[in-house]
C-alpha cells in the first residue's frame, strides 16, 4: 500500500496508544498523529486495560515492559475478548520470549523502538489490509443479515397479509384465533361469484374482489372486528369479546346488509352488484367449522345469514363419516381399489376408448362401491391422493398390455400435487408411445383456484401427444373464456343436462351452443350419461361427437389382464 493509501486507513481507525515512559510517549506520538486522527493514550498496561472495556478500537499499540500489567498480560486478558483486534509491541527489547508470547497471542507485528518512519509505514501496511478485510467481511455479513431480514419480513407479510387484497390472510386468521377464548366469527361468500368471473373475465372478478375487501375495512374501521380473506370469495370477520352480546350483533349484521344495498363496480357501461351470505358462530370451540356449518345451512336454505345452533350441525352423522373412514383406509391397505372402464363409443356405436372410473370393495359383501358414498369423506380425510393415484397407475399399467385408448380423470388437486406429476411425468418418459393412447380428463368446477396451473399441466403433458377433456362442462356456469385459454381436445357436457335433454329445452339450447361453440374451435364434443335411444338419437342430431352411459354399457371391471375383447353392452 502506498503511504496515501495507508492514510485513507488510519485516519479512520480508533487508536489505543499504551505506553508508560513519558518521554518515548511524547516523541511516538508526535510521529502517530501524523496518522491517527483518534489517538486515546494509556499510562500503563492497566490503564490501557481499563480503556478498552471503556471504548472501541480497533488498533492497539502498546508498549511491553509496564509497571502494574505488562503489555503481555494486558493483551492475554483483551485477546479473552476479542481474538481479531490488530495489536502491535513497541519495545526496546527484541528477546525470544517476547517473540514467542506475542505469536500465541496472536499479535501483529513488532517495532522496535526508537520508532522509525519506514518501519512503521511496513507495519501500518499489513495492519490497514487486515481491517479492509475485516470490514468487507464485516459489510458482507450486515448485507446477507439485512437481506435475509427482508426476506424474513416478506416472508411474514405473505403468510399474514393475503396478496390480492391484503386483508389479513387464513394463516393468520388461525394464529390469531389459537389464544381466543371467546371468537365470534362471521364468514361471508359472495353469492355466484363464479358468474362474474364468467361474464367478465378474472380480472374484473379481483377487482370486485379488492373493492368488497375495502367494504370490509370500512366496515370494521371504528370497530373491534379484524377482515381477513379466508379462500377465493370467501371472507371473515373476527371479533372478541368478553361476553355474547346478542343484540349487538344482530345490530352489526343489519348494518352490514343495509350498506351493502350501496355496494357496485361500475364496468364500462354495466353496474355490478354482489349479494352475500353470512354463517355466523359464538362458539367457544370450534367457531371456525361452527360459522362454516351456519354458512351453508344458510346458502342451502336461501338464508341471508344463518348463526350457529347445534340444531343444523350435520356433524351428528360423524360416526357415520368415522365408518366410511376405516373402510377407505382398509381398501387402500388391502388393495381393494378397483378401476373399472366404461366405454366411450362413436355415433355408429364403435368402442373408441374408455373412461378409467374408481370404485372400492366392499370387505364383506365384495360388491364395487360407487365414489358417490365415499369419495367426498376421503377428500376430507386427505384419503383422496392415494385413492386416485392408484387408479390412474393401475389403469397406466394396463395401459402398456393392450391397443385400447383410456382416459383418466384428473382433479386440481391431483394436477398441483408435484410429486404425483413427476411420479405420471416418469411413466410417459419411460413409455412414450403409450401418450397418443391416453386422456387426461380435468374436473371443471369450483375447485380450480388457479387456472395457470391447469394451463401448466396441459402444456407439460401435451409434450407426451396425450389429449385433454373438460369434464363436466355445463355444469353451473362453466368458464368459457377459460376453454379459451387452455384449448381442450375434447368438451364432455356434464350430465345433468344430457339426462333432460329430451324434456327441457333450456338444457337442450344449451348443449345445441355448446356443440356449435366447441366445434368452430376445433374441440370435439363427448355426451356422457346417455341413458336412452332416444337420448342417443337426440344427441346425434345435434352433431355429438362421441358417447357414453348406461344405454351403452355400465362400467366394467377388468378380470383379466387385457380388455381387447370387452364388447358394449346396452342397457335400455
Amino acid at each position: 500500500m502506498t503511504s496515501k493509501e495507508i492514510l485513507e486507513v488510519t485516519k479512520t481507525l480508533n487508536l489505543l496508544y499504551v505506553e508508560d515512559d513519558v518521554l518515548a510517549r511524547e516523541s511516538t506520538l508526535d510521529l502517530l498523529e501524523n496518522y491517527f486522527q483518534y489517538i486515546t493514550v494509556a499510562v500503563d498496561g492497566q490503564d490501557g486495560l481499563d480503556r478498552y472495556k471503556e471504548n472501541e478500537f480497533d488498533l492497539i499499540i502498546s508498549d511491553i515492559n509496564m509497571p502494574e500489567l505488562s503489555g503481555i498480560e494486558m493483551v492475554k486478558k483483551i485477546r479473552e475478548v476479542d481474538s481479531d483486534i490488530a495489536i502491535l509491541f513497541l519495545t526496546a527489547y527484541n528477546e525470544p520470549e517476547f517473540l514467542s508470547d506475542g505469536i500465541y497471542l496472536g499479535v501483529d507485528g513488532y517495532i522496535l523502538k526508537p520508532l522509525r518512519l519506514k518501519k512503521l509505514l511496513l507495519v501500518l501496511s499489513k495492519i490497514c489490509e487486515k481491517v479492509n478485510l475485516q470490514r468487507s467481511q464485516l459489510l458482507y455479513q450486515t448485507n446477507l443479515e439485512e437481506e435475509v431480514k427482508k426476506q424474513t419480513q416478506e416472508l411474514s407479510h405473505k403468510l399474514h397479509y393475503d396478496e390480492l387484497t391484503n386483508l389479513y390472510s387464513r394463516y393468520s386468521f388461525f394464529k390469531d384465533i389459537e389464544n381466543i377464548k371467546m371468537p365470534i366469527v362471521f364468514i361471508i361468500d359472495i353469492n355466484r361469484f363464479k358468474i362474474i368471473n364468467e361474464i367478465y373475465g378474472s380480472h374484473i372478478g379481483s377487482k370486485v374482489l379488492k373493492k368488497f375487501a375495502s367494504f370490509l375495512l370500512n366496515f370494521t374501521s371504528d370497530t373491534t372486528y379484524k377482515a381477513y380473506r379466508i379462500a377465493g370469495d370467501e371472507f371473515l370477520l373476527l371479533d372478541v369479546q368478553e361476553y355474547i352480546d346478542t343484540d349487538k350483533y344482530e345490530e352489526d349484521i343489519e348494518k352490514f346488509f343495509t350498506r351493502m344495498n350501496d355496494f357496485s363496480l361500475v364496468i364500462n357501461d354495466d353496474i355490478i352488484s354482489i349479494e352475500v351470505t353470512l354463517g355466523i358462530s359464538t362458539s367457544e370451540s370450534d367457531a371456525f367449522e361452527c360459522a362454516k356449518i351456519a354458512l351453508d345451512y344458510a346458502k342451502s336454505n336461501n338464508y341471508k345469514y344463518t348463526m350457529y345452533s347445534r340444531g343444523i350441525d350435520s356433524r351428528s352423522d360423524a360416526q357415520n363419516v368415522m365408518s366410511w373412514k376405516e373402510k377407505i383406509k382398509s381398501a387402500i391397505k388391502n388393495s381393494e381399489v378397483v378401476p373399472v372402464y366404461q366405454p366411450i363409443v362413436d355415433k355408429n356405436e364403435k368402442i373408441i376408448k374408455y373412461e378409467t372410473l374408481m370404485r372400492i370393495r366392499d370387505e364383506k359383501t365384495k360388491e364395487l362401491i360407487s365414489p358417490n358414498h365415499f369419495l367426498d369423506i376421503a377428500i376430507k380425510a386427505g384419503l383422496y391422493q392415494p385413492l386416485s393415484t392408484y387408479v390412474i397407475f393401475e389403469a397406466l399399467s394396463l395401459l402398456e398390455k393392450t391397443t385400447h385408448t383410456f382416459s383418466l380423470n384428473f382433479t386440481y388437486s391431483d394436477i398441483s400435487n408435484e410429486i404425483f406429476l413427476n411420479e405420471l411425468e416418469r411413466f410417459f418418459k419411460s413409455s412414450p408411445q403409450l401418450g397418443k393412447h391416453t386422456v387426461f380428463e380435468i374436473t371443471e368446477n369450483e375447485s380450480i383456484a388457479d387456472y395457470s396451473v391447469v394451463k401448466n399441466f396441459i402444456k407439460r403433458f401435451k409434450a407426451y401427444n396425450i389429449e385433454f377433456a373438460i369434464d363436466d362442462f355445463g355444469s353451473g356456469f362453466s368458464n368459457f373464456e377459460y376453454i379459451l385459454e387452455i384449448e381442450p381436445d375434447y368438451l364432455k357436457i356434464d350430465g345433468t343436462l344430457v339426462k333432460s335433454i329430451d324434456t327441457d329445452k333450456k338444457a337442450f339450447v344449451l348443449v345445441e351452443a355448446i356443440v356449435v361453440f366447441s366445434h368452430k374451435l376445433g374441440i370435439k364434443v363427448i355426451a356422457e350419461y346417455v341413458h336412452s335411444k332416444k337420448i342417443f338419437e337426440i344427441l346425434k342430431k345435434l352433431n355429438i361427437d362421441e358417447f357414453q352411459g348406461f344405454y351403452f354399457s355400465k362400467p366394467l371391471e377388468c378380470i383379466e389382464n387385457d380388455i381387447n375383447n370387452i364388447e358394449v353392452k346396452r342397457y335400455e
